[in-house]
């Protein structure tokens, strides 16, 4: 029998489809899950953060440094591709999903039910289709002017402070996942060391560097941009950017985005940047974030735009980066998300709140395609200065690639306090200070 290994997600597929129609699907092979003392440790930490009053709290949390990200990754995907070898080669067509667990296939719902009986297939679930987080467009000139030659965000986190004593983003590559980049724009000439665009099974796509949308050039232009019309756009101009073009037109599905996230955590990438919005707390995410930060690559993304008691996956993950946005006045937004989780995590409840940090995500000044400049809303656009700040950080502390754990509670220990002391759901830590972060990691040594 395989009815209890189907999804209610899949059925639905299923009986949508007509009898010839292809469609896509996520098997999962039942890996174990990761080692409970390492299970145990992060949920300790999750705990401790959670409680955190104050900087000295977070910053207690560096005690224990972490580098062993590169032979986990290549620990996971070897056994990953051992144990999924027999499911790929059954297929129709398949993509090996290494950071998920999972299988992603397409063909015909006959097809697909005949692998649901495959002996290595312990679940079927439908390839979910995801967003950017809503956002809204207006002129350049309807944004704040530029503070010293520099966007107003990028002037308000203290990043040009950085870019004197400590460094502007050089050494670090950045995965950028979104809907494509125009490499062409005068911010971004020569910053796209790799690009990849992936279809919705996860396989790559031959392309040139684009971007489908807007959305993927102004989230770049914030995390890497140079100077442009003359104002300083990007938080880390010194950064590299690997560019997976996951998000076509706006939307991609899972498979998509996870092939994205392990296309760029093998491209050598020291932080991964998602602009992604998943509804709710899908727990979908819990396993590619995981293993992207045991990987020793943080995950930066928005908590979602739909304002205070709501958040998005991946932001809302335990162990994502989940960013709010805030406006020039240093006010939150009110469609920024944010709120109080207490979800099963591996098997066991754990408490936490969202957003980890905010940042400036309110008429934020940035590249469009074709050589423009806009300014956007959204907790992407905040999301984007906070991956920035941790290019910053990993270029000022060569020590802190690779080491997501210490990286995050030098972050969010170095924040602007705002609102409630320690954590609280509107600004989380406090608004983020790049230059304040980077004095503490050059601290650490």
């Amino acid at each position: 029998m395989t009815d209890g290994r189907l999804s209610d997600g899949f059925r639905a597929a299923v009986a949508k489809a007509g009898g010839d129609e292809i469609i896509t699907a996520l098997l999962r092979t039942g890996r174990a899950e990761p080692d409970g003392k390492a299970l145990d440790r992060l949920r300790a930490a999750a705990g401790a953060e959670h409680l955190a009053a104050g900087r000295s709290d977070l910053l207690r949390l560096c005690a224990e440094r972490y580098g062993r990200g590169e032979a986990y990754r290549a620990n996971l995907r070897n056994e990953a591709r051992e144990r999924q070898a027999r499911l790929l080669d059954a297929a129709p067509e398949a993509c090996g999903l290494w950071l998920a667990d999972a299988v992603a296939v397409s063909g015909t719902p006959a097809e697909l039910l005949d692998l649901a009986r495959h002996d290595d297939v312990v679940r079927v679930e439908a390839n979910p289709v995801f967003a950017v987080p809503g956002h809204r467009q207006t002129p350049a000139e309807d944004g704040p002017a530029p503070v010293r030659g520099a966007a107003w965000g990028v002037a308000r986190i203290g990043a040009p402070d950085v870019w004197g004593g400590f460094g502007r983003g050089d050494g670090v590559l950045v995965g950028h996942l979104d809907t494509g980049v125009d490499d062409g724009h005068p911010a971004l000439a020569g910053k796209v060391s790799a690009f990849q665009e992936f279809d919705a099974l996860g396989l790559p796509v031959v392309a040139t560097p684009h971007d489908s949308d807007a959305h993927g050039t102004h989230t770049a232009g914030t995390i890497a941009g140079r100077t442009v019309r003359g104002v300083n756009i990007g938080v880390a101009p010194g950064a590299r950017l690997a560019s997976a073009l996951v998000l076509p037109g706006g939307s991609g599905t899972y498979a998509q985005i996870v092939a994205g996230m392990q296309w760029a955590i093998e491209q050598g990438a020291h932080v991964l940047a998602l602009s992604v919005a998943s509804p709710g707390r899908d727990p979908r995410w819990r396993l590619p974030v995981l293993n992207a930060v045991l990987a020793g690559v943080p995950v930066v993304a928005p908590v979602g735009n739909g304002g205070h008691g709501a958040s998005d996956g991946p932001g809302n993950d335990p162990l994502a980066i989940g960013v709010g946005a805030t406006g020039p006045d240093d006010v939150v937004a009110a469609f920024s998300g944010g709120q109080a989780l207490c979800a099963r995590w591996f098997g066991r409840p754990l408490r936490y709140g969202k957003p980890d940090v905010s940042a400036p995500g309110v008429r934020v000044l940035s590249a469009v395609p074709g050589g423009g400049l806009a300014a956007f809303n959204g907790t992407s656009a905040a999301a984007a200065h906070v991956a920035g700040a941790v290019a910053l950080l990993q270029s000022a502390t060569p020590a802190l690639r690779g080491d997501p754990f210490t990286t995050r509670a030098v972050l969010l220990g170095a924040v602007r306090e705002r609102g409630e002391t320690g954590k609280d759901q509107r600004y989380g830590f406090g608004r983020l200070d790049a230059h304040a972060a980077a004095v503490q990691a050059a601290a650490l040594g």
